[in-house]
């Protein structure tokens, strides 16, 4: 059996996923805004959404969900055009970890922004405040704890999408 290559990213203390996902992190100058906040809620609805559809799905149904995810995506691409370059990231319940260009303080609020699926311009604004930032060669591993960004309900989404993702990962191995 081939060897697995093992990440370089720090491991989280919680149930976590590794992914090359569209991300980036800014600092965040003020607070977190309230609009990215229910941004994030209402994508979090769709990916906590079960993903698994029965055999006997209506094909009118299926074809109805189709053409909403359409307009979803066309409607998503107009009101975010731009995205960032993927990068390697450890996405946990608590924390996420990735590689960044930028050395980050401890401590530092920052505004991290990541579309769950590089096929898609579905996006999450997340509060990150960096909890470690250390070298690795040319680039540094940055961890922040993103517990502040969910509410009780947006937390009940984030911990299923994160246990899916994490139970695939799984399986993939």
């Amino acid at each position: 059996m081939p060897d697995k290559q093992v990440s370089p990213l720090p491991l989280l203390d919680t149930v976590s996923f590794d992914a090359e996902l569209p991300f980036l992190a800014q600092p965040l100058n003020g607070d977190y805004p309230p609009r990215l906040q229910r941004e994030t809620r209402l994508a979090m609805r769709v990916l906590a959404a079960p993903g698994e559809t029965p055999e006997d799905t209506n094909p009118a149904l299926m074809r109805l969900e189709a053409k909403l995810d359409l307009a979803l995506e066309v409607s998503l691409l107009a009101r975010h055009p731009d995205r960032p370059a993927c990068a390697p990231c450890r996405l946990g319940l608590h924390a996420a970890a990735w590689q960044d260009n930028q050395a980050w303080q401890p401590g530092q609020a920052l505004l991290l922004s990541l579309y769950p699926n590089p096929d898609s311009a579905l996006s999450l604004f997340l509060y990150g405040k960096v909890t470690l930032c250390q070298p690795m060669g040319q680039r540094f591993l940055a961890v922040a704890d993103i517990s502040a960004s969910f509410d009780q309900d947006t937390l009940l989404m984030w911990e299923k999408w994160v246990f899916r993702r994490h139970r695939r990962a799984i399986l993939e191995r």
